[in-house]
């Protein structure tokens, strides 16, 4: 019992260490790992231009808050309000030094986003040479397993065994088409085989006929002077279509009447 279940444990370790040294099982984990990678880097790119987005509106904010200080300072001194106007200006000048900070910071966020965009262009081309790499190395696997595979059956095959064995079935097929043979031509010679021909050459006589009216119908062929003599021009009756042209215009006559115009 116990020797069957260490077997079991041998066999179940080498099967697993058989898949993480397949090449396939390798190139797949590398292809994974390379657009992991990838994905990360993006999402990195993607932090580092919201964080430059966040500091352009920051910018924007503070200008806009010193355009609306000085405004109020021009009011105040209009007004004659000197003491306000100043307050209005000092508050200004405490958005305009917080305005520079974020102007400089936006400026390395700016620097920071082009360096980082240049970088993502750059991985993503290396992810895809890469990946072609991958994907011809495992082309090339899989044919060096099926050539390998080939080789095993090959390498197993015994070419007087297969010699054999196409002689046997090429005289087995000789046989049978010999019999065939024979058996078509004691059909021929016989009361039904000549029956069965008069019969396949009265059906080839209709069709052929049927086919020249089809012709003749279609414009194909000219009438021979025989289908010439017995061939009438063709008329279509419009007895019907008068009648139901009759019968729509009482209908509509009908309602008219029941139905006058106001």
């Amino acid at each position: 019992m116990l020797k069957r279940f260490f077997r079991y444990i041998r066999a179940l370790f080498s099967s697993l260490l058989g898949q993480v040294e397949n090449p396939e099982v390798i190139l797949e984990h590398a292809r994974e790992e390379l657009q992991e990678n990838l994905l990360r880097n993006k999402e990195r790119a993607v932090q580092a231009i919201t964080e430059r987005n966040r500091l352009r509106g920051e910018a924007e904010k503070l200008e806009r808050a010193c355009i609306d200080l000085e405004r109020r300072a021009e009011m105040a001194l209009r007004k004659g309000d000197r003491e306000l106007a100043k307050q209005f200006l000092l508050e200004k000048a405490s958005y305009t030094r917080s305005l520079e900070a974020v102007k400089q910071a936006l400026a390395q966020a700016e620097e920071v986003v082009e360096q980082v965009k240049i970088a993502i262009k750059r991985d993503e081309e290396r992810v895809r040479q890469k990946t072609a790499e991958i994907l011809a190395q495992k082309a090339r696997w899989k044919s060096a397993q099926i050539q390998s595979s080939i080789n095993k059956a090959l390498e197993g095959m015994s070419v007087d065994d297969v010699s054999r064995d196409l002689e046997r079935v090429e005289d087995k097929i000789s046989r049978a088409e010999a019999e065939a043979q024979a058996r078509a031509e004691m059909a021929r010679e016989s009361v039904v085989g000549r029956m069965a021909q008069l019969d396949d050459y009265a059906a080839n006589q209709a069709a052929e006929e049927e086919l020249a009216k089809l012709e003749l119908r279609l414009g194909i062929a000219q009438p021979t002077p025989a289908q010439a003599e017995t061939s009438e021009p063709t008329t279509v009756s419009t007895s019907e279509i008068d009648k139901e042209l009759q019968e729509l215009e009482a209908k509509v006559n009908k309602g008219s009447n029941e139905n006058p115009a106001s």
